[in-house]
């Protein structure tokens, strides 16, 4: 009996044992999950944040203008001033609408004569330094002067109404030329300060 117990004992540790390594075989042998591979050729991914800096392009000139400047001869002088080594000079031309003054006349007269008479009788009412003149419509005028100071055409225009004249003031304008100066230095030649009416610009072409 003994023995049949021993021989049922190791029976069934044989059977435990061996259904453990087929446990064991069929887990090692279970397919993995594979890993994606790149096409052959295909360049590696890379962020933004890694790619390399592009360089900087390096300013081969620094371009400066000069100017307004109110006439010709003023333009030469600043030319001539400039510093050596001045490169790509141009010289260009614009138009500004400048204040010339305060105009304190009186009506248009029908005629040169019947301005005459008008002025004749504003001197003798008091108010010297006058003067028939032609506007720009080709009409006499009795001026009463020009003033630069609004505050003193009005004084003008004022003592005029009180002797019973119509005297107005009218701000005169007139367009006049401008002239400037462009030019360049080759970059790391200009390292003065700016002089008065010049300034660094934008280089163009």
């Amino acid at each position: 009996m003994l023995r049949i117990t021993v021989i049922l004992l190791v029976a069934a540790n044989l059977l435990l044992l061996g259904l453990h390594v087929s446990d064991a075989s069929s887990a090692t042998s279970s397919p993995r999950a594979s890993v994606w591979q790149a096409p052959a050729g295909a360049q590696p991914l890379q962020l933004i944040s890694e790619l390399p800096t592009p360089p900087q392009p390096v300013p081969q000139r620094q371009c400066f203008s000069a100017g307004p400047f109110e006439t010709i001869p003023a333009l030469v002088a600043a030319r001539e001033a400039l510093p050596p080594g001045a490169l790509a000079l141009t010289e260009r031309e614009s138009e500004a609408l400048v204040e010339l003054g305060y105009w304190v006349s009186l009506p248009a007269a029908t005629d040169f004569a019947a301005a005459h008479a008008v002025m004749q009788e504003v001197d003798g009412a008091g108010l010297h330094d006058v003067a028939v003149v032609g506007d720009r419509s080709g009409a006499f005028r009795v001026s009463l002067g020009y003033f630069l100071e609004e505050a003193n055409a009005r004084q003008r225009r004022d003592a005029a109404r009180a002797l019973g004249f119509t005297a107005e003031t009218e701000l005169q304008r007139e367009t006049q030329p401008r002239y400037w100066l462009d030019y360049a230095y080759a970059a790391g030649m200009r390292s003065d300060p700016l002089q008065a009416g010049e300034r660094a610009i934008s280089c163009t072409g």
